[in-house]
């Protein structure tokens, strides 16, 4: 199982939403539409294309803070272990044990969500929509992480490090971090995002075949694996 397919899986078993990938370093919106590939969403388009607006609104924000099993996080400030980092002006780190491969350090200290408040309009005016097709997935709600940091594990018995004064470490656990910081044993990383800000996590919906009223993606299962056709028109699934 490759990295994109089992950060989507840690995603739906914290937040019950799809992984926006890569992390971060995407371009996602309300109204995206697309398919489900290789277990993640491929944007196609925007339902703006076929003449559909929506209305927008924002929920309280959150934080998302995820370690997979086996995986042991350590503080040091001038090589003494601490259980938090202070904001002094001295050398510090964050240590990250990974036990085992495929395993995720997931922290979005600030997590906000948009969501798209009218979907059953939006549904109905996308089922008259000429051209639209059922098997495509919508992007109606968009989970954004401020100042996030995510490490995953190649391998077994893997570690990270952290590494910057106390007081820039102390900013990024608090989503504010601005540089500074520098990681080492990339070798061994399957994903790397340092205190970036963007797009970690989607919530979707598609037409239900038989009433045309959206049916929103919990779950993943064999109903979103649609192989994404980059040339040519798509078949409907059913």
């Amino acid at each position: 199982m490759g990295t994109a397919r089992r950060f989507s899986k840690v995603l739906h078993s914290e937040l019950d939403v799809h992984a926006a990938w890569m992390p971060v370093t995407n371009t996602f919106a309300l109204g995206d539409y697309g398919v489900i590939s290789d277990g993640v969403f491929v944007k196609m388009g925007n339902i703006k294309e076929y003449g559909v607006s929506f209305t927008a609104g924002a929920g309280a924000p959150t934080r998302m803070r995820f370690r997979s099993d086996g995986t042991r996080v350590t503080r040091f400030v001038a090589g003494a272990e601490v259980p938090n980092i202070p904001q002094v002006d001295l050398e510090a780190s964050i240590r990250i044990e990974f036990s085992t491969e495929d395993s995720f350090y997931i922290d979005a200290p600030v997590l906000t969500v948009e969501s798209i408040e009218d979907v059953a309009r939006v549904g109905a005016a996308l089922r008259q929509a000429e051209g639209w097709r059922r098997k495509y997935r919508v992007v109606h709600s968009t989970y954004t992480g401020q100042g996030c940091t995510i490490i995953s594990s190649r391998k077994a018995n893997s570690a990270f490090e952290l590494s910057a004064t106390a007081d820039v470490l102390r900013l990024l656990e608090l989503g504010q971090a601005h540089g500074g910081i520098t990681l080492s044993g990339e070798e061994a990383a399957g994903l790397e995002v340092i205190g970036a800000s963007g797009v970690v996590g989607l919530r979707l919906f598609k037409l239900r075949l038989f009433t045309g009223r959206p049916d929103i993606l919990r779950q993943p299962g064999d109903d979103d694996e649609v192989e994404y056709e980059p040339a040519g028109e798509l078949e409907d699934d059913v």
